[in-house]
């Protein structure tokens, strides 16, 4: 099978063999048309069947419409996790990552991805999804700067040593590694005391821009990072114990 996240930025290609993610294929959102689809696909056996996770709507017709054999999770796939958030509101990735963390290790509670978003979702006592919380991502964040007419257009985020920037790019870089990794190293303390986890137990986190911030994290972590197509396996080992 191929496993396809298609989130806001990028479009993740992955298969699995015995079990494990073999290939990760990645492919811009914006560079996202029928001929750089099926581009990555040759990459792939051409009968494979394609379980898609998308929370883009033109990305799921793109799909549909390469003749292909194709399972969209939340149409022809439904996510076995009760789910207490808002049904019609919550992203299938989400509900995806939740379900993948409870099969990876069913004490997991917190999850943490830092995507286009940065999400904190939770996971119940009895494994049912509880729902979450969403904040601006760091590239988003890094994006406004970009708008901001005395700013540098060309600033990238780089490691910065000085207690007190001296710059401008210092001055960004700074309040980027630290802001985001204060407030999420804050929220994980404020919910691992609601839940009554203890500092002992692991957030798995997850998402392209968790590398960002990986060295001023202070809590307890299992990074996953692929956590949304390692939940695509998880459903089509479902679909295939269903269907024998």
């Amino acid at each position: 099978m191929i496993a396809i996240d298609a989130g806001n930025t990028s479009i993740k290609f992955g298969t699995f063999y015995k079990n494990k993610l073999k290939k990760v294929f990645s492919l811009k959102r914006e560079k996202a048309n029928k001929k750089n689809v099926k581009k990555v696909l040759s990459n792939f056996d051409k009968n494979s069947l394609i379980f898609l996770c998308s929370v883009v709507p033109e990305i799921n017709n793109l799909f549909i419409n390469l003749k292909r054999t194709v399972y969209l999770v939340g149409d022809d796939l439904k996510i076995p996790i009760k789910s207490l958030y808002d049904k019609d509101k919550v992203g299938s990735d989400r509900l995806l990552a939740a379900y993948a963390a409870k099969k990876i290790e069913g004490s997991l509670r917190l999850i943490v991805d830092f995507g286009t978003a940065i999400t904190l979702d939770f996971i119940s006592k009895k494994g049912d999804y509880q729902g979450g919380i969403i904040l601006p991502g760091i590239n988003s964040t890094l994006k406004t700067f970009k708008n901001c007419a005395l700013l540098p257009n060309n600033i990238t985020i780089k490691k910065t040593k000085r207690v007190i920037p001296k710059n401008t790019s210092e001055s960004i870089n700074k309040g980027l590694q630290d802001g985001f990794s204060l407030m999420i190293n804050g929220l994980v303390d404020k919910y691992k005391k609601k839940l009554r986890l203890s500092k002992k137990d692991k957030v798995i986190v997850t998402g392209g821009d968790f590398l960002r911030v990986k060295p001023y994290l202070n809590f307890n972590f299992q990074y996953e990072k692929h956590l949304v197509l390692q939940g695509l396996f998880c459903l089509y080992q479902d679909f295939l114990s269903k269907n024998s």
